[in-house]
C-alpha cells in the first residue's frame, strides 16, 4: 500500500485546508522525511488525518455521534481525504463532519471511490467493511504495520501470540492454510463416516451358508414331487366331477323340455285360431271400403260446388260493405259542408262592414313602404350621429395614448444611444486586451505551439517513466545480483559454519570423553588418600611406577569443578547441535532464495532489455519534435517536464483567455453592437412615427366634430316631417302604423278567403249529393246478386246433407284406411305368432331327442362310482394341500433369490469398502499432518514459517543499525511467536522481548516494522510507513544508524515518515513537513527541502 496524496481541513490544531502530495520529488527522491515541530504543535495530527480518512477513527481518540475532539476548536466543519494505491489500483477514501447552526454535530459522512471517481461505498458501516477489504488490514493491524502511532510503536513486539499470527496471516495472505486445515479435517471426518456407513451396511447384509442353500434346494425338489402327484389326482377328480355335472345337466334339460311340450302345443293351437280371426277381419274391412267409395266420391263433388259458391259470395259481400261505408261518409260530409257554408256567409258580412268603417286605411297599403323607409333613414342617421360621438371620444383617448407613446419613444432612443456607446467602448477595450495577450503572434500560432508542447510533454513523460523504470530495473538487477552474491556468501558461510560447528562438535566429543575419564580417575585418586601419604619424590609409586607424585602434597583435583566443566561442555555441545540444525534450515532457505532471486533477475533483465528498446523509440519520437534533443538524466527530465507543463499551462491559459476575448469580441461586433444600432435606428423611427401619428389623430378629431354638427341639424328637420305623416293616419309611432296596416290587410285577406270558401262549399255539396245517388244504385244491384248465390248454395248443401249428413269425407277416408291397415297388421302378426309357436314346438321335440342320445353316451363312460359331493370334498382338500405346497416352494425360492441379491450387494459393498479404505487412509494421513477442526495446526505451521522469515528480515534491518543484538524465536513450543533477544555484547545472553529498555524496544520494534514492510504477498506490499515518536530513546550513534537504515529503504520504492520533536532530526533528514504554531492553539504546515 502506498499513500499518494492527503487533503484535510480543521484536524486538531491544523486549522484550514492543507494538502500533501507524497508523489512529489521532495518525498520520493530521498524516501525519508521528517514531520517536525514543537511538542503539542500537531505533528501527529497528520497521521490522525490519514487514519480518520481511511478508518473513520484515530489511534488516540474515539469519535462519537455527539463528540468529535478531532475537529479544530471553534470551527464548523472538518474533512480528510487520502488517495492511495493498493496492488496497482488507485483508491480515494474520505471522511467529513459539520456542525449545525446550533453547534450540534451532524452525522459523519464517509465515502470510498475508485480511480474513475465511482463511489463504491458511502455509508459508515459499508465503508468500514470495504476499507478492510481493499487495504487488507484492520485498523488495529494498520497501526501495528504502517502507522506506528504514539504509545503503539512496540505493539507488534509485545502483541499476544494470536494477534501476531493474525497480523502475519493478513499481511502475507496465508489464511488459506487455516482454511485448508479445516477442510482436510472435515474431509477426513466425512470419509471416516462413509467407511463406517459401509461397514454398518455390510453387517446388515445376511448370507446363507452352502449347507443351508443345499438343504433348501433338496426341500424344493421333494415338495415339487408331492405337488406334481397331487396335481395329477386333482385333474382326475376334476374330470369325474365334470362327467357327473354333464349327466345332471343333460337330464335337467330333457326334463325341462318335456315339461314345456303341452304348453307349446296349446300355444300353437291358440295362434292358429288368432290367425283365422285376423284373416276374416281383413276381408270385412276390404268389403266396407268397396261399398262406401261411390258415396264418398259424390259427396266430394257437392263439397267442391259449395266451395265455389262461397268463393263467389265473398267479393259480393265485400262490395256491399264498402258501398254502405261510403254512403254513410258521404251523407255526413254533406251535412258538415252545409253547416260550414252558413257560418262562412255570416263571417263575410262582418268583414265587409269593418272595411267600410276603415276606408281611410286603404291608401296606407300604397304609402306604408315610403313612410317606413323615411323612418329607417331617420334611425340610421341617429345611429351615425351616436357613432360619430363615440369615435370622437375614442380618438381623443387615442391622442392621449399616442402622446404617452411619443414620450416613451424619446426615452427609449436616449437609452439605446447610451447603451450603444457603452458596448462600443467595451469592444474597443477587449480588442486592446486581445492585442496585449497575443502580442505579435496569431491565435493559430499559439494553438500549434500548444499541440507541440502536448506531444513533447507526453513524450518526455513517457521517457521519464521509462528511464525511471530502467533505473529501478537496473537497481533491482543490481540488488538481486547483490542478493544472489550475498546468498552465495551466506550459503558458503553457513556451509563453513556447519562444517566448523561439526568440527567443534567432534572436538567437544573428545573433550567430554577425556573429561569423563579424568573425573573417573580423580575419583580413584581421591579414594587412595592413605597411600598418598607414603609416597616420596624420586621413589617409584607402587601402583603406577611414577617417580613424580603431584598429588602427594595435597594437589588433589576437585571432582566438583570437573563435573561443572563437563556440564558446560555438554551444554555447548547441545547448543552447537541446535545451531547446526538451524544452519541447515537456513541453508535450505538461502538456496531457495538464491534460486528465486536468480529467476527474478532474469525476468528483470528481460524487462530491462525491452525497456531500453522502448526508451530508444521514445527518444526517436522526441528528436522528431526537437532534433537537437540530448538525453539528460531523470531529474533534469523532470525539471524539463515541469517547464513544459508550465509553458503548456501558460499557453493553454493564454489561449483560453484569448478564446474568451475573441468570442466576446465576435459577439459584440457581430451581434450585440449591430443589434444595438438597429435598436437605436428603430427607436428614432418609432419616435418620428409616433409624432406624425399624434398630429394626424388631432386633425381627424376636428374634422369629425364638424361632420357631427351638420348631421344633427339634418336629422332634426326630417324627424318633424315624419311625425306629420303619422298623424294623417291617427297614430304616433311606426309600430302603431304597422298594426293598422296589418289589420287592414288581414281583414281583406279573410274576406277574399271566405268568398272562395263559400263558392267551393256550394260546388262540393252538389257533387257529394250526386255521388250518393250513384252509390245507392250500385248497392241495390249487389244485394240482388248476393241473394241469387245464396239460394244456389242452399240447394247444394241440402243435397249433401241428404246424402252424407254433416260428416267429413276426408275423416271417413282416413278411418277406413286405418281400419284396413290394422286388419292387415293383425293378420300378419297372427301369422308370425303361429309360425313361432310351431317352430318352438318342433325345436323342443328335437332337443329332447338329441339330449336323450347324449345322456346314453355319457352314462356308458362310467368314470366314477362316487357322488359329486364326495368328489368335491376330495378336490377341496387336495387343492388346499397343493396351494400350501406352492406357497412353501415359493417362500424357499424367494429366500434363495434374496440370498443371490445379498451376495451381489455384499461383493459391491466389499469393493466399495476397499476403495473407501484407500481414500480414508489418504485423508487420515493428511489430517494427521495438517488437519484440525479450527485450522490451527496448519495455520500455526504456516505462521511459524512466516514468523521465522519475518525474524530473518528484521535481523537484516537490525544488523544495519547495530551488531549487538539478534532477534530469535523462543524455543518454547507452547508459544511459537514469543520473541527473545540475544545480546552479543553480554556473551550471547538471551532475554525475553518483554524485558528490554526503552531504546532497545525502539530498535527491535523498528527492525520488526521494517521487516513487515519488506514482506509482500498476493494481498499487498507496504510502501509507505509512518513512525510517531520513539527516537527520543536513542543516543546519537544509534539515531544515525536508524535513520540510515530508513533511508536505504528508498531503493525499494518505500517512503518513510518520521514524527519527532527532536531538533537533531532537522539536521539529519533533508525533507521536512514542519508544523509551526501560529497562536490561539492553531498550527500551519510548511514543506521544506
Amino acid at each position: 500500500m502506498r499513500i499518494i496524496r492527503l487533503r484535510f481541513k480543521n484536524i486538531n490544531s491544523l486549522e484550514g485546508e492543507n494538502e500533501i502530495d507524497f508523489t512529489s520529488p521532495v518525498f520520493t527522491n530521498d524516501g525519508l522525511f521528517a514531520i517536525t515541530g514543537k511538542t503539542g504543535s500537531g505533528k501527529s495530527s497528520i497521521l490522525d488525518a490519514i487514519s480518520i480518512a481511511l478508518y473513520g477513527k484515530t489511534p488516540r481518540v474515539d469519535i462519537t455521534g455527539g463528540d468529535n475532539p478531532v475537529m479544530t476548536r471553534g470551527e464548523k466543519d472538518s474533512y480528510s481525504e487520502v488517495v492511495f494505491e493498493v496492488n496497482g489500483r488507485i483508491w480515494k477514501s474520505s471522511w467529513s463532519q459539520e456542525r449545525t447552526r446550533t453547534n450540534n454535530l451532524k452525522p459523519v459522512k464517509r465515502s470510498i471511490a475508485d480511480s474513475e471517481d465511482r463511489i463504491i461505498a458511502d455509508q459508515v458501516r459499508t465503508c468500514d467493511t470495504e476499507i478492510v477489504n481493499i487495504v487488507g488490514l484492520t485498523f488495529e493491524q494498520f497501526t501495528k504495520v504502517m502507522m506506528l502511532a504514539q504509545g503503539s510503536f512496540a505493539a507488534f513486539l509485545k502483541a499476544k501470540q494470536n494477534e501476531k499470527g493474525e497480523l502475519l496471516e493478513q499481511i502475507t495472505g496465508t489464511e488459506i492454510y487455516g482454511i485448508i486445515s479445516e477442510k482436510v479435517f472435515q474431509k477426513q471426518r466425512e470419509e471416516e463416516q462413509k467407511l463406517k456407513n459401509i461397514n454398518i451396511a455390510l453387517e446388515q447384509i445376511r448370507l446363507l451358508t452352502d449347507a443351508e442353500i443345499g438343504e433348501k434346494q433338496e426341500k424344493i425338489a421333494l415338495l415339487s414331487e408331492d405337488k406334481n402327484r397331487m396335481d395329477r389326482e386333482l385333474q382326475t377328480i376334476g374330470e369325474a366331477i365334470k362327467w357327473l355335472d354333464d349327466i345332471s345337466a343333460i337330464r335337467k334339460v330333457i326334463g325341462e323340455k318335456k315339461e314345456e311340450l303341452p304348453e307349446l302345443e296349446e300355444a300353437f293351437a291358440g295362434a292358429q285360431m288368432n290367425f283365422e280371426t285376423a284373416v276374416k277381419g281383413l276381408n270385412d274391412a276390404k268389403s266396407e271400403v268397396v261399398a262406401i267409395t261411390p258415396v264418398l266420391n259424390q259427396v266430394r263433388g257437392l263439397d267442391v260446388q259449395i266451395g265455389e259458391k262461397d268463393k263467389l259470395l265473398v267479393p259480393v259481400l265485400k262490395t256491399i260493405e264498402t258501398l254502405n261505408t261510403e254512403l254513410g261518409y258521404l251523407t255526413q260530409t254533406v251535412e258538415k259542408q252545409k253547416k260550414e257554408l252558413e257560418k262562412s256567409v255570416v263571417l263575410l258580412e262582418e268583414k265587409k262592414e269593418w272595411s267600410a268603417k276603415n276606408a281611410n286605411l286603404e291608401t296606407l297599403v300604397y304609402y306604408f313602404n315610403v313612410i317606413e323607409n323615411d323612418h329607417k333613414l331617420l334611425q340610421r342617421t341617429l345611429e351615425d350621429i351616436n357613432i360619430q360621438k363615440l369615435e370622437i371620444k375614442k380618438s381623443e383617448e387615442t391622442a392621449a395614448s399616442k402622446k404617452s407613446e411619443l414620450d416613451n419613444a424619446a426615452e427609449e432612443l436616449t437609452k439605446a444611444e447610451s447603451e450603444l456607446a457603452a458596448r462600443q467602448k467595451e469592444l474597443d477595450d477587449k480588442r486592446n486586451k486581445k492585442a496585449e495577450i497575443l502580442g505579435d503572434k496569431e491565435f493559430s500560432d499559439y494553438q500549434a505551439e500548444l499541440i507541440d508542447l502536448k506531444n513533447y510533454g507526453g513524450a518526455i513523460k513517457d521517457l521519464i517513466e521509462m528511464k525511471s523504470a530502467i533505473i529501478k530495473a537496473e537497481e533491482e538487477v543490481t540488488e538481486l545480483s547483490k542478493k544472489i552474491a550475498e546468498a552465495g556468501e551466506e550459503e558458503k558461510r553457513l556451509s563453513d559454519g556447519i562444517a566448523d560447528n561439526k568440527a567443534k562438535t567432534d572436538d567437544l566429543d573428545k573433550q567430554i570423553k577425556l573429561l569423563e575419564e579424568n573425573i573417573k580417575l580423580s575419583k580413584v585418586v581421591q579414594s587412595l588418600e592413605q597411600h598418598r601419604h607414603e609416597l616420596e619424590d624420586g621413589k617409584p609409586c607402587p601402583l603406577c611406577g611414577a617417580l613424580e607424585h603431584p598429588y602427594a602434597e595435597g594437589n588433589i583435583p576437585k571432582i566438583g569443578d570437573r563435573e561443572v566443566e563437563l556440564k558446560q561442555l555438554e551444554l555447548q555441545h547441545k547448543e552447537l547441535e541446535a545451531w547446526i540444525l538451524k544452519d541447515n534450515t537456513s541453508h535450505a532457505r538461502i538456496v531457495a532464495l538464491e534460486e528465486s532471486s536468480l529467476k527474478n533477475k532474469q525476468e528483470k533483465e528481460l524487462f530491462l532489455s525491452e525497456s531500453l528498446k522502448r526508451k530508444d523509440e521514445i527518444l526517436s519520437e522526441i528528436r522528431q519534435l526537437r532534433p537537437d534533443f540530448t538525453e539528460p538524466d531523470v531529474e533534469e527530465l523532470r525539471k524539463l517536464r515541469a517547464e513544459i507543463q508550465n509553458d503548456y499551462s501558460r499557453i493553454e491559459k493564454l489561449i483560453k483567455d484569448a478564446s474568451v476575448l475573441v468570442k466576446d469580441i465576435d459577439h459584440l461586433r457581430d451581434e450585440v453592437i449591430p443589434g444595438l444600432q438597429q435598436k437605436k435606428e428603430a427607436a428614432e423611427r418609432n419616435k418620428v412615427d409616433k409624432n406624425q401619428s399624434l398630429q394626424l389623430t388631432t386633425q381627424q378629431i376636428e374634422d369629425k366634430k364638424k361632420q357631427l354638427a351638420s348631421a344633427t341639424e339634418k336629422y332634426e328637420h326630417n324627424q318633424a316631417l315624419f311625425e306629420n305623416k303619422l298623424m294623417d293616419y291617427g297614430v304616433k309611432t311606426m309600430e302603431e302604423l304597422q298594426n293598422a296596416l296589418d289589420l287592414w290587410n288581414a281583414n281583406k285577406k279573410n274576406k277574399e278567403k271566405l268568398e272562395k270558401a263559400i263558392e267551393k262549399l256550394n260546388t262540393d255539396i252538389a257533387l257529394s249529393e250526386k255521388d250518393i245517388l250513384n252509390k245507392q244504385d250500385q248497392l241495390k244491384k249487389k244485394e240482388e246478386e248476393k241473394a241469387g248465390i245464396e239460394k244456389e248454395k242452399e240447394r247444394l248443401e241440402t243435397s249433401r246433407k241428404e246424402l252424407f249428413g254433416g260428416k267429413s269425407v276426408q275423416e271417413e277416408e282416413n278411418r277406413l284406411k286405418s281400419l284396413l291397415v290394422k286388419a292387415e297388421n293383425d293378420k300378419e302378426d297372427a301369422e308370425k305368432a303361429k309360425l313361432a309357436a310351431f317352430t318352438a314346438l318342433e325345436n323342443s321335440k328335437a332337443v329332447i331327442s338329441e339330449k336323450e342320445k347324449e345322456l346314453n353316451a355319457k352314462e356308458e363312460q362310467k368314470l366314477t362310482g362316487k357322488t359329486v359331493e364326495e368328489l368335491q370334498s376330495d378336490n377341496d382338500g387336495m387343492k388346499a394341500e397343493s396351494k400350501r405346497l406352492s406357497e412353501e416352494i415359493g417362500g424357499i425360492n424367494q429366500e434363495l433369490r434374496v440370498n443371490e441379491s445379498n451376495l451381489a450387494a455384499n461383493r459391491a459393498k466389499l469393493a466399495e469398502k476397499e476403495r473407501q479404505q484407500e481414500i480414508y487412509k489418504h485423508w487420515s494421513a493428511l489430517n494427521e499432518l495438517i488437519g484440525s477442526a479450527d485450522g490451527k495446526k496448519y495455520r500455526n505451521f504456516a505462521q511459524s514459517l512466516t514468523f521465522e522469515h519475518l525474524i530473518a528480515l528484521a535481523n537484516r534491518q537490525l544488523e544495519k543499525m547495530s551488531d549487538r543484538y539478534i532477534l530469535k524465536r523462543s524455543d518454547e513450543t507452547s508459544n511459537p511467536f514469543e520473541l527473545s533477544v540475544i545480546d552479543k555484547y553480554q556473551d550471547g545472553e538471551e532475554r525475553t522481548a518483554n524485558n528490554l529498555s526503552g531504546g532497545e524496544t525502539f530498535i527491535m520494534s523498528l527492525s520488526l516494522a521494517l521487516g513487515l514492510a519488506n514482506m509482500a504477498s498476493q494481498n499487498m506490499q507496504i510502501d509507505t510507513m509512518f513512525i510517531d515518536e520513539g527516537f527520543g530513546t536513542l543516543d546519537s550513534e544509534h539515531l544515525d544508524v536508524a535513520l540510515n537504515a530508513l533511508s536505504n529503504l528508498q531503493s525499494e520504492g518505500k517512503i518513510i515518515g518520521v514524527i519527532s520533536h527532536l531538533p537533531e532530526l532537522k539536521e539529519r533528514i533533508a525533507t521536512h513537513i514542519e508544523v509551526i504554531t501560529s497562536g490561539n492553539g492553531h498550527s500551519k504546515i510548511e514543506i521544506t527541502h
